[in-house]
């Protein structure tokens, strides 16, 4: 592996040599096509000025780019759908190269039901290809999400009680590695490679196909509801109701969106003929309810996502997580902080959160599975989505800080209520959050030993350019 004191002159190597063994696949800094490249992640303080962008169109494309990559030293990033907000995860400024892999967009189902999906696929592109032929995949509640960072982060679907986290349901993921060659991880070879790779990132290699287990086409009833903020506290504790019910009815989902304006909540189950449990039906008698955003509909998994999915345009946006215990008190608590941080970080222009419920069920499923890498407890459990939007790079750091400081507040709280859980969601993690520490000591071994044993040179460490790195622990 070369290792360049130049970064900028090893970049521009390194387009050069993929210019040639990618003719009509590579977007140059002086190409017309390079600012839509430049700005095609979900979040502007992700458009960075990479030297190229190169598109291959397979899986063996990668392993050559990656190839080329590692021998000329040069800093690279890995690109799906570039959803996530963390600057320099997906993108690299003008001394490195982007691997975008949106072109692997290979989707064919096998006789077990095993859908075989490229990694550049988005999930609109698998359920749009699984509507058709009666069968459903645990995925992303977004249409634009792409396939490849959802899963390798672990995926929090609709339905995490039915068959448990998306990852879960990944029984093979093909793998170009560090030295260019491709493996199949799976549960019969290289096994520990396989349970590394569920929830573990981008640290082992770049997967170029997943292939997911899918069930019979699930029909769904939903409904999404929109409450005055002002009435937050009968919202929160029907909430908590609403989890306590998800123990023992894996086919109810949800998500409670708070904004400064409004509250929407989505009341999804995943049986389109039974009746709805008694929990909606409180939602629906609650004095703060305003109208409905999403009016009842019996409908698909497709039709669900495509219903809830959001349409909010690119502006400088980053995330932030924590995984608590259930309380209504602690919720209420919570949004006070909320409240109170809106005052205090002005440089945030729209804070919001999410809460995320997660069973029992969830974290079970996952270990009759084989097993995932992400050592979550057996509880009932929300995963906290914290969200800051800004519109100014000047309010860059002020907005970070905020956001930070926000979600240490909610931590802090929660530990000293006995409400704390470890798990950091990579999914919603910002970029200094201690995600794979979060996953417990014995686990972090077994991801160092996986990737010291695929990746001896440390290749993926030492020049991927950001994620939640093995390095960084």
């Amino acid at each position: 592996m070369a290792s360049s004191s130049n970064p900028t002159a090893a970049a521009t190597r390194a387009c050069g040599l993929l210019s040639s063994a990618f003719p009509g696949r590579m977007v140059l800094q002086s190409d017309s096509k390079f600012q839509s490249q430049k700005d095609q992640p979900w979040c502007k303080n992700c458009w960075l000025p990479a030297a190229c962008f190169v598109r291959p169109a397979d899986a063996a494309g990668v392993a050559e780019a990656l190839k080329i990559v590692r021998e000329t030293g040069t800093k690279f990033a890995v690109r799906c759908a570039g959803h996530n907000c963390n600057p320099g995860f997906s993108s690299v400024a003008n001394d490195g190269v982007v691997i975008d892999v949106q072109d692997l967009k290979s989707l064919e189902m096998g006789n077990d039901g095993v859908l075989h999906a490229g990694a550049g696929n988005t999930w609109g592109d698998v359920y749009t290809f699984l509507e058709g032929r009666g069968r459903s995949a645990v995925g992303g509640r977004s249409p634009n999400v792409g396939v490849s960072g959802y899963l390798l982060g672990g995926g929090m679907s609709a339905f995490p009680n039915l068959h448990g986290m998306a990852v879960d349901s990944v029984v093979n993921f093909e793998v170009a590695l560090a030295d260019s060659t491709i493996v199949n991880a799976n549960a019969n070879e290289d096994v520990e490679l396989h349970r590394a790779l569920k929830g573990g990132g981008s640290n082992f290699g770049i997967a170029t196909r997943f292939d997911i287990q899918t069930y019979p086409r699930v029909s769904t009833q939903y409904t999404v509801l929109v409450f005055d903020p002002a009435g937050y506290e009968e919202v929160l504790h029907a909430t908590v109701e609403l989890q306590k019910a998800m123990e023992t009815d894996p086919k109810i989902g949800t998500f409670v969106s708070v904004n400064p304006t409004f509250v929407a909540i989505g009341l999804l189950y995943a049986d389109s003929e039974a009746d709805q449990p008694k929990e909606f039906k409180t939602f629906l008698n609650l004095k703060s309810l305003i109208t409905t955003a999403v009016p009842a509909t019996k409908g698909t998994i497709k039709s669900l996502v495509d219903s809830i999915a959001l349409t909010t345009p690119s502006v400088r946006r980053l995330s932030a997580t924590a995984t608590t215990r259930v309380s209504h008190d602690f919720y209420v608590d919570v949004h006070q902080l909320w409240l109170d941080a809106m005052k205090k970080y002005p440089e945030i222009d729209k804070l919001w959160y999410n809460i995320q419920p997660a069973s029992a069920a969830t974290v079970q499923i996952g270990e009759d599975r084989g097993g995932n890498c992400m050592g979550i407890e057996k509880v009932p459990q929300t995963w906290w989505a914290f969200v800051a939007e800004w519109p100014d790079e000047a309010n860059d750091t002020a907005a970070t800080r905020g956001l930070e400081a926000f979600t240490e507040e909610v931590v802090k709280l929660a530990k000293e209520k006995g409400l704390h859980l470890d798990f950091v969601f990579m999914n919603d993690a910002g970029y200094s959050q201690n995600v794979l520490g979060s996953y417990g000591e014995r686990i972090v071994r077994m991801l160092q030993e996986t990737a010291a044993k695929y990746d001896p040179e440390g290749f993926f460490q030492k020049s991927q350019n950001g994620g939640f790195l093995l390095r960084n622990l």
